[in-house]
């Protein structure tokens, strides 16, 4: 069955957060992005009656609202759960757009959550993005097909920067599944990344993606086109902290299940980045995963020999940037510790692989074995962090030329299989990582000396990570007279920064 959704058949839901009860959240751009986007669906012929508009908007942005031709009320929790639950349920309409920008996050649990208008850290109202799909796609919600469009944050927020560890929040109850529901999400962002605004011109940069793409599409929009324009505009950009991603429930003519891996689902342990700024390295990004698609193990190793030169972080970036072309999983082996059998096994486990167990009684050979047999299906991707030896990994790897992809991060240059070789970085990158560890205003009236600091440790991450710690020492070396700081180097060394 091919959609054939009529314009006036189309409801929307609308929805952009500037101004928060946490008014250290308030962001310029949002309500800007959706008024556009509910301008653009009036465009294609959508009745005014059929779009509800939830805006909570800068004063400075009020007179845009007020001046719009459709109401909207405050992007509440309560207003928009009964707009959801008590309103746009019960309309027998065949399609809605749902638009929302504004502020997210993402649980340990991997939900998704939408910050409502009045969340503040410590009553975070919001809405539950997992559980919401699902009401939609259940017959407690009459409209059948769903178009999600969502520009906000899925990054992870822990508990020390003011995160409870119960977020609360609407989690919405759903029907019996519908065969006939159709879906397509637009995510700005994968998991643990934040969505980015264009502050000169007031927008995110997905939002702005997004209506550059539409606007090449005609009614009924093709959603997998626009979704790959969007990507396309993102990597002209070379902005790799931030690729949105896609997925269908259910394909348009409701043949498959599944077209796209959806990012929810997806099993992985990616580390957390320990980066303030990935800078430099998105050659090196687009290099490995060159490599990748044409061999079986490739590594990532450390032309200085030294160590921090973030051969970790790039593994860490390629991982999530990457994480849908891995529906089979993302698997960090950890060298230290528990043995790699017990890990994989716990992997497994963990994210229930169906009919996945590796008989004890048998060699480890045997056990490797039963599990790149018994893992679950697709293309995957296994890191192995820090190797010292090749003779640490080499009985533990898949068979070669099998689905399964082998990421490999060392110092040593020794190693049988093609690599991404890493160094230091080029002085005007580490000047844009020390202008985020230091501040612009501190590198700006310090140039000389910052640049002084890049070149005593190499311009090495890890060592300039180490400057930024050191920095109370350095601007006491440096306020006493006729002294530049350089003792403060020279007690720097690589042990310490190791």
């Amino acid at each position: 069955m091919t959609i054939n959704a009529r314009p006036e058949k189309t409801y929307g839901l609308i929805v952009g957060i500037e101004n928060y009860q946490a008014t250290n959240w308030n962001v310029n751009g949002p309500v800007r992005d959706a008024i556009k986007f509910a301008d653009w669906l009036l465009l294609q012929g959508v009745p005014t009656d059929n779009i509800r508009l939830c805006l909570s908007p800068l004063s400075e942005n009020s007179e845009l609202v007020n001046n719009f031709e459709i109401t909207s009320k405050p992007a509440t929790e309560h207003n928009l759960v009964n707009i959801i639950t008590n309103d746009l349920s019960q309309k027998t309409g065949e399609l809605l757009f749902i638009f929302w920008a504004g502020h997210g996050l993402i649980t340990s649990e991997r939900n998704r959550r939408l910050l409502c208008a009045d969340a503040s850290k410590t009553n975070w109202q919001n809405l539950d993005f997992n559980s919401l799909l699902l009401l939609l796609g259940s017959d407690a919600f009459k409209i059948p097909h769903h178009i999600c469009i969502v520009d906000a944050c899925a990054n992870y927020v822990l508990e020390s920067k003011g995160r409870p560890t119960i977020l609360g929040g609407k989690h919405f109850n759903s029907g019996q599944p519908r065969k006939n529901s159709q879906q397509f999400v637009l995510l700005a962002t994968r998991e643990g990344e934040k969505a980015r605004v264009n502050r000169s011109e007031k927008t995110g940069y997905f939002s702005q993606a997004v209506r550059k793409a539409l606007a090449q599409q005609d009614w009924l929009p093709d959603m997998a086109v626009v979704a790959e324009q969007v990507k396309q505009q993102f990597v002209s950009l070379n902005e790799k902290q931030q690729l949105p991603t896609y997925f269908y429930s259910r394909s348009w003519d409701g043949d498959q299940d599944t077209y796209h891996p959806n990012p929810f689902e997806i099993a992985h342990n990616i580390p957390s980045t320990q980066a303030c700024k990935f800078v430099d390295r998105n050659q090196p990004l687009e290099e490995l995963d060159q490599l990748l698609q044409d061999n079986t193990i490739v590594a990532i190793t450390d032309r200085t020999g030294k160590g921090g030169v973030g051969k970790t972080e790039l593994a860490i970036q390629y991982s999530w940037y990457k994480l849908e072309d891995y529906p089979g999983g993302c698997c960090w082996l950890n060298l230290q510790g528990v043995d790699i059998v017990t890990q994989l096994s716990g992997f497994a486990s963990v994210n229930d692989f169906p009919g996945f167990n590796i008989p004890e009684n048998l060699t480890i050979d045997y056990q490797l074995l039963s599990c790149w047999k018994k893992w679950q299906p697709g293309k995957v991707l296994l890191v192995f962090d820090n190797v010292t030896d090749i003779e640490q990994i080499k009985d533990y790897l898949p068979p070669m030329g099998s689905r399964f992809r082998v990421l490999i991060t060392t110092r040593s240059s020794q190693l049988p299989y093609p690599s991404i070789p890493l160094g230091g970085l080029p002085l005007t990158a580490s000047i844009e990582l020390l202008v985020k560890l230091l501040g612009k205003n501190w590198v700006q009236k310090q140039l000389e000396f910052a640049k002084q600091f890049c070149q005593f440790v190499g311009c090495i991450p890890l060592g300039l990570y180490t400057i930024a710690a050191h920095r109370s020492d350095l601007q006491e070396e440096q306020s006493q007279e006729g002294d530049s700081g350089t003792d403060v180097l020279l007690e720097l060394n690589w042990d310490s920064l190791e």
